[in-house]
């Protein structure tokens, strides 16, 4: 459904580094909104840049002998090669100037090279790397650079499709919610449902496809730490991408390491610290329809201590009646190197978040007056209120050269109150660990790399819901107490056979609890337990190609999610509906790699699943208005696609040649998938609704020596997908058109960007909000505007 769309969202951003004596603050701008970043340093230079190349070769400096697999990485970025079975690289299209050349590799100390390039004549250089044995290994401090190098070496390892938005392509977005992060990264689907604000709509290879609200079927971390509820529910409201430093994203089973017990997999976000932050920054972004976003920063590492300090405001008027929006949250860190082995940090994060809900509208209201707000939702004030407090600290020892410990202890308080049919009222409070132990020993000569972890979590909450009289508690209507306690333990191995194979083999196994105790017994008493114990295995490998850039892998492995509580207590009747756990068998298939300016990755997914969890909507009494969602089990399903993403920077010049040249860089993000019903006494060969076959994001970007750019972008859905299990009802198929222009004086330290957004100024459907059975309703999340999303009744 394509209708005429209201004006276009833009923003402007500022960002100003100052010499250490200027101590000042950029007022706020009246145009349209403003961010600027104020930090205390001097900005580098930049001179004029051509483009030059490094060979090298990488031996062992013991015996000298070549080092296959090893990473070479780029001023702190992502590694853009690997050496062959001669040990040797080559690195193309780097721009003229001083460069550090960093090499890595598992059982070898890492190597950090500073090399300064001249145009046109390659580079040769020869790195020497110490097996790590041979020296007492310092521990890894937690949130430097060579944390973060460690990141990317363990990402190169997975024999899955995995992803990393590196520091600084996450800081060339609007970082106001996760579709800005994620927008290239293939295999994920988001799609905001209140236009900048965080709530999304959010599937991985077809995870949360039964998601009306909030997030289900992956699991978000910070830090490597749940965020989330002790049996797997979570959301997107407490999170800040401006204190995040970078994302990893592990698709499906690749997520062993940080529970790989859903079908999306996991997605982490590793905050800033005092050795990644500004010592003071002062961040501010404004658009249309109210939307606002400010910051205050402050980070600095001094010896072995270091802090970083946030708080940050976003609101949102909406384009809809009854729409707005509030975010408060605060972050703070501090770290402290105890000695060369052991490392230590605290961190905490504090979010009070505030929204109405304006509900859905029918047909007619939507195309007379699409701003409106249900009236119930406006007499009965429809919304979401709460505070949450998280507690983490991070512990980690250096045993042995090749042996370290991290313990991650975590706690979390959540105080909801929400009043929508009836008012939600909810005090949780969870706990948990990560217990890691890792070992990079040789075994039987080989390269090894072995992993033990241990994750016990606990979840307490007080679950009462009242009728709602204009948004205040009326009589009492719902009293519980829900319990949940989940004890996970997994191990994963990582050998190399040969010097361009690796062998991945893993398994996990978990007990999980899910127990409600009635104390309101005038409906029955919905009193219950359950108890799952699966046990997920995984294999894989991973191939070295010979044009030493790239890598073959694939992998067999076996996920299991249990239902939520608020799945199995959906519906008021005696003890919990008959919902089982979710159990999947995925096969994968990829490649990977970086060549002639050229970074790419392709994978092929097949997921077989049973029991896959998935919503039918009922009325929670004879006449009502509105649908409430329960659960049910699928017999058998199945989830297949291919994810395919690209980024190159085109050869040559645009306009200007020379010593100073100007370049094309053009990404594209594209996603094919199918999701069915295989076996099924309803729906048995139709398509499983809510999310499109095809999904294209891409944009070319244009950068000129001065510090100018410009990128247009392009995200599409070319063809129409069903929105309910019938497969009656199709939302048709859409396209966006965006822009971004970018204005960097380095020397000046200014940064400023102007972006637009569905330039083509049309209304669209952007996700679905899946309600079955459709016989009797169907809804859609309509976009009024550029990522804002309200829900239609047809």
């Amino acid at each position: 459904m394509h209708i005429n769309r209201p004006r276009v969202r833009c923003a402007v951003r500022g960002f100003y580094r100052l010499p250490p004596t200027a101590y000042r603050l950029l007022s706020k701008s009246s145009v349209l909104g403003l961010l600027a970043v104020v930090t205390l340093g001097v900005a580098p230079s930049i001179g004029a840049q051509g483009l030059a190349s490094i060979v090298g070769r990488v031996v062992s400096a013991d015996a000298g002998k070549p080092v296959v697999g090893v990473f070479i990485s780029l001023d702190g970025g992502g590694p853009l090669a690997q050496s062959d079975s001669a040990g040797q690289f080559e690195i193309d299209s780097v721009p003229s100037g001083i460069h550090t050349v960093r090499a890595r590799r598992v059982g070898y100390l890492p190597v950090s090279l500073g090399l300064s390039l001249d145009a046109g004549a390659p580079y040769r250089v020869t790195i020497a790397l110490a097996p790590e044995v041979a020296v007492m290994g310092a521990v890894t401090v937690i949130g430097t650079k060579t944390d973060l190098d460690e990141t990317r070496q363990r990402i190169a390892l997975v024999p899955g499709s995995v992803a990393m938005i590196e520091p600084a392509a996450l800081r060339a977005t609007r970082q106001a919610n996760l579709k800005d992060a994620l927008q290239f990264t293939s295999g994920v689907y988001v799609q905001p449902r209140f236009g900048a604000a965080d709530e999304s709509q959010i599937s991985v290879r077809g995870s949360g496809l039964r998601d009306n609200f909030h997030a289900r079927g992956i699991n978000l971390l910070v830090n490597g730490m749940p965020y989330r509820n002790a049996d797997g529910f979570t959301d997107f409201e407490s999170l800040e991408l401006l204190t995040t430093q970078a994302i990893q994203v592990y698709k499906g089973a690749n997520a062993l390491r940080y529970g790989g017990s859903t079908l999306g997999g996991a997605i982490n976000l590793d905050t800033k610290t005092g050795y990644s932050a500004p010592p003071i920054g002062v961040f501010g972004q404004g658009g249309s329809y109210g939307f606002y976003k400010t910051q205050l920063e402050s980070g600095a590492a001094r010896g072995g201590f270091d802090y970083y300090a946030s708080y940050a405001h976003t609101s949102l008027g909406g384009y809809r009646d009854w729409s707005n929006q509030r975010r408060d949250r605060v972050n703070l860190h501090a770290g402290l190197k105890l000695s060369s082995k052991v490392d230590t940090r605290a961190f905490y994060f504090f979010a009070h978040v505030k929204e109405h809900l304006p509900g859905s509208l029918t047909k007619a209201a939507f195309d007379s007056a699409p701003r409106s707000a249900d009236p119930e939702n406006v007499t009965n004030k429809w919304g979401r209120e709460y505070d949450l407090h998280h507690v983490g600290l991070q512990i980690r020892t250096q045993l042995t050269p090749t042996q370290r410990i991290d313990v991650s202890p975590y706690m979390q308080y959540r105080d909801i109150d929400h009043p929508i049919f009836q008012v939600i009222s909810q005090v949780s409070r969870d706990i948990g660990a990560e217990i890691r132990y890792e070992n990079s020993a040789s075994l039987f000569g080989m390269s090894n790399h072995f992993t033990l972890g241990a994750q016990p979590a606990a979840e307490n909450l007080d679950n009462r819901q009242y009728v709602n009289v204009a948004g205040k508690h009326g009589a009492l209507t719902k009293d519980q107490k829900d319990e949940v306690s989940a004890l996970g333990v997994y191990a994963e191995n990582v050998l190399s056979l040969t010097p361009r194979l690796s062998g991945v083999v893993g398994a996990r196994y978990e007990r999980s609890t899910r127990k409600s105790t009635d104390y309101f017994l005038s409906n029955g008493d919905q009193s219950d337990s359950r108890v799952y114990k699966p046990i997920t295995p995984r294999a894989g490998f991973v191939y070295a190609l010979p044009s030493a850039e790239g890598q073959l892998f694939a992998n067999v492995s076996r996920t299991f999610e249990p239902p939520l509580l608020l799945e199995l207590n959906s519906l008021d009747i005696p003890g919990f509906i008959d919902l089982r756990g979710q159990d999947a068998l995925q096969y994968e298939l990829g490649a990977r790699g970086s060549r002639l300016g050229i970074a790419w990755d392709v994978a092929l997914f097949d997921v077989e699943l049973k029991n896959e969890i998935l919503n039918i909507n009922v009325q929670p009494f004879p006449g009502a208005p509105f649908t409430v969602p329960t659960y049910r089990n699928a017999d058998r399903t199945r989830h297949r696609g291919v994810e395919a993403g690209l980024t190159w920077q085109l050869p040559g010049a645009v306009f200007l040649r020379g010593p100073v040249d100007d370049h094309l860089v053009a990404r594209v993000a594209y996603t094919l998938a199918r999701f069915t019903f295989q076996r099924d006494s309803t729906y048995e060969g139709n398509d499983i609704p809510g999310a499109p076959a095809h999904h294209v994001a891409a944009e070319l970007k244009y950068l000129h020596p001065s510090g100018f750019s410009i990128a247009p972008a392009v995200e599409w859905v070319p063809k129409a997908y069903y929105v309910n299990s019938d497969n009656t009802v199709k939302n048709d198929g859409w396209a966006t058109l965006g822009v971004r222009v970018e204005w960097n004086i380095e020397r000046a330290g200014l940064s400023a960007f102007v972006a637009g957004q569905n330039l083509a100024d049309r209304r669209i459907a952007l996700g679905a909000l899946i309600v079955d059975p459709t016989r009797l309703t169907a809804s859609w999340w309509l976009g009024c505007r550029p990522g804002e999303l309200q829900q239609q009744r047809l």
